[in-house]
């Protein structure tokens, strides 16, 4: 969307949410573990920019003022646009009810932007994209693990496949058998 401030990690999570399997895996996560898909975007890319790993304490308190906002603003508007999507209207036109839908997903959207600037304004060191690919990948690894400690989630095989998705389209010139083994051997976000 043209009217939204320009941010490399918004470009970032554009191009990676449109990655082969990823919107898929980050909404499985969402909704089997709760996670917050711009949460798990953030971790991602953290690493991918060369940033170090996050800690548990970092983690809570970013995850503190974007929790407040998914509950308040961003949760509500996907109810409204699930509610306004599947359930029948009788009553008004199915165009008139599809471009209320539209204008909601757009305002979740908005929302969704400003939650990825506000993440990034809470924790942005410098980035080092000299950092070798391989440490980068541990440290995005490395960051999903410690959202998987602050939800208090023991991943299980399905997490652990959903993060493999993560990593091959966050690393794709990483093999899969290298990015299986760390995530394969790490404790990852479920």
């Amino acid at each position: 969307m043209s009217d939204f401030l320009p941010h490399p990690f918004w470009n970032f999570s554009l191009e990676l949410y449109a990655g082969d399997g990823v919107a898929e895996a980050c909404l499985d996560l969402q909704e089997r573990r709760g996670c917050d898909v711009n949460v798990l975007l953030f971790c991602c890319w953290l690493g991918a920019s060369g940033r170090p790993t996050l800690t548990a304490d970092r983690l809570r308190v970013i995850l503190k003022a974007s929790d407040a906002w998914q509950a308040d603003v961003v949760r509500p508007l996907r109810q409204m646009r699930r509610l306004l999507k599947d359930r029948p209207w009788p009553q008004a036109l199915p165009e008139t009810v599809e471009a209320v839908r539209r204008r909601v997903a757009d305002a979740e959207l908005a929302a969704e932007h400003a939650e990825q600037l506000e993440l990034a304004s809470l924790h942005a060191p410098p980035a080092d994209r000299d950092r070798p690919i391989e440490k980068r990948m541990r440290a995005a690894v490395g960051n999903l693990g410690v959202y998987a400690v602050c939800l208090g989630v023991v991943p299980d095989a399905r997490d652990r496949a959903v993060v493999v998705t993560l990593m091959k389209a966050t690393f794709p010139s990483l093999l899969d058998e290298e990015i299986t083994c760390v995530v394969g051997g790490t404790p990852v976000l479920a």
